[in-house]
């Protein structure tokens, strides 16, 4: 083959490795429609993706089920962008399972959604041979089934083709050493975001958007000691939900909220309220990105505060939504996590525990309160709703 011919076919391949990750969405191009809302009426569009559905599931930890709590977050996180006028949200699923605009699409565009992923899968294949690709390995995930893996791929053909402007996925993480026969708890805690690795054509945006949602995260949660995910932002080529195989065009991001059987998972009531609030955060974070001088919403920037305490409380008492006030109320004195203690030793679990007792005998002293020794007293509890209560 001539030198002539040699160097048709490279700069083919490498023409087509330009256009194939060519940048799909810019952040400029984000922020630029955000800011023209009002005037075009054109509004950021969102998509929610609660992870898993009734077929599977996802983790399970002593009868608290992935899908559901999913499902849960991601219904409260619509709630939130939908009362801001500048956001058109669309679930996948909600209560009543798939939005038939999404079974309709599985349905009639089977063919096409198969054909797609193949022809990118293709593609991807030939450039990474070529070498004008890098492939990446980073964390071992779980083969999807193939009709779960149809859907996800689904899900970014139907979000290309309707200008989403976003696509967040919804997820709970699990350890998979531990011993679901004896319902053990893992040895990992803490959140991490997953997004598209660093070649693909979403995956500057994606990354910027991230950001500040990790950091609003990271105020009150402690980001994943699982090795591969210590960073908190995460990039994965092989991840379907954010453009595997650059399938997706949109920001894509996963958001793996905790460990499945982490303490705030697993009581009912505590859950509920934990869940919302992790809602709420990623919401922060997530129009923060639009807006750098972003109003506070609330005065604290939680739902937990302020908060009205009425009753006393000590060690050993569990699950009680006003532990998690003072919790959280402690670590906006930066005394929570103490002194010598992580978000992984102290989390925000509603347990009134040691680190709680380490925290509040600093609170005590800081404020000159005597004789409560590290316990919520009626001097404690005074100063904590003269300083965080309505």
């Amino acid at each position: 083959m001539s030198w002539q011919k040699i160097s048709i076919i490279k700069n083919a391949k490498n023409f087509i490795a330009s256009v194939f990750f060519a940048d799909s969405t810019t952040t400029e191009a984000l922020k630029e429609h955000y800011s023209a809302v009002e005037k075009t009426k054109s509004k950021i569009k969102l998509l929610i993706v609660a992870g898993h559905d009734d077929e599977s599931g996802g983790a399970e930890f002593r009868g608290v089920k992935e899908a559901k709590i999913n499902l849960d977050l991601a219904l409260n996180l619509a709630e939130f962008f939908k009362s801001n006028d500048k956001f058109e949200v669309t679930l996948v699923r909600d209560k009543n399972g798939y939005n038939p605009i999404f079974l309709n699409y599985f349905d009639k565009e089977r063919e096409s959604i198969k054909e797609f992923s193949k022809k990118q899968k293709e593609t991807m294949s030939e450039l990474v041979r070529a070498g004008d690709v890098f492939s990446v390995e980073g964390v071992i995930h779980n083969s999807a089934p193939a009709e779960t893996a149809l859907k996800l791929y689904g899900i970014n053909k139907w979000a290309n083709e309707n200008n989403i402007d976003i696509v967040l996925h919804i997820h709970f993480n699990d350890d998979p050493t531990r011993n679901r026969k004896r319902q053990e708890e893992g040895k990992y805690s803490g959140f991490a975001i997953y997004v598209p690795e660093a070649q693909y054509s979403n995956a500057r945006a994606s990354r910027a958007v991230a950001e500040p949602i990790f950091s609003q995260l990271a105020k009150f949660y402690p980001v994943s000691n699982f090795i591969q995910e210590q960073d908190g932002i995460v990039e994965d080529q092989k991840l379907i939900a954010i453009g595997a195989h650059n399938t997706l065009d949109p920001v894509g991001m996963l958001i793996e909220y905790g460990y499945i059987y982490e303490s705030q998972f697993t009581n009912d009531k505590i859950r509920k309220s934990v869940i919302k609030e992790l809602a709420f955060q990623t919401y922060i974070g997530s129009v923060s990105f639009f807006e750098n001088n972003q109003k506070k919403l609330l005065a604290y920037d939680t739902l937990l505060l302020p908060h009205k305490w009425e009753e006393t409380l000590q060690k050993g008492v569990k699950n009680n939504e006003s532990i998690l006030a003072l919790q959280t109320a402690l670590n906006f004195e930066k005394l929570y996590p103490p002194e010598g203690f992580n978000k992984h030793d102290c989390p925000i679990t509603g347990n009134f525990g040691h680190c709680t007792s380490l925290a509040l005998k600093k609170f005590q002293k800081k404020y000159g309160i005597n004789d409560e020794a590290g316990e919520m007293g009626k001097l404690t509890k005074n100063k904590l709703n003269e300083m965080y209560s309505f």
